[in-house]
């Protein structure tokens, strides 16, 4: 009952309080555009949450190593920015020896596989000194983190459309970064 707290636990805290698209800025360009074209949501999602989930997994495990633990900061990263390749390589084989794939199903799992939130989740998991559930949780919380947001820029492209008193300079693109911002402070505003 106790891995399963801090699996949920930390699932909540990475996707509400520390919401990392909004608070961050990772991901935050990925999830502006795919605002655009939510019915192309679910399988970036997807595949971002099984890249978090996977790449948080493999950085937390190699950080149970007590040598590896005792590295320097930049190697880190280094370790990490290679585990996520890998683990592109290997879905990647997976996906093609699999069989039919659709270009844009590759193009979806690159876009994933190398987001910045992706990128980020293993060195926040080091940085917070994240138990190894806590990392998988993490890393589930990044893609219902990418998923909150995303939805939320779309409810808001959708308003901000609508609204007749916005006036002509600041429809568009302006309005959305304000719209982006304020949303960004109501995600501070939970810590």
């Amino acid at each position: 009952m106790s891995v399963l707290f801090e699996l949920i636990s930390a699932s909540f805290y990475v996707a509400f309080v520390q919401n990392l698209v909004f608070n961050g800025g990772y991901g935050i360009s990925e999830a502006v555009r795919m605002s655009a074209k939510p019915r192309k949501l679910i399988p970036l999602t997807v595949f971002m949450t099984y890249f978090s989930v996977t790449v948080s997994a493999a950085c937390a495990a190699l950080e149970l190593l007590p040598k590896f633990h005792e590295k320097s900061e930049l190697f880190h990263v280094a370790v990490f920015s290679a585990v996520v390749f890998a683990v592109y390589i290997l879905t990647m084989a997976a996906v093609l020896i699999y069989g039919k794939v659709q270009p844009k199903t590759i193009r979806r799992i690159s876009i994933a596989a190398f987001n910045t939130l992706v990128m980020a989740v293993p060195y926040i998991n080091y940085r917070s000194a994240f138990t190894f559930t806590e990392s998988i949780g993490a890393g589930l919380g990044a893609g219902l983190a990418f998923l909150i947001a995303v939805l939320l820029i779309n409810e808001g492209l959708k308003r901000l459309d609508l609204n007749e008193s916005i006036p002509k300079c600041f429809k568009g693109t302006p309005a959305l970064f304000i719209y982006t911002a304020i949303l960004s402070l109501c995600f501070m505003g939970l810590k």
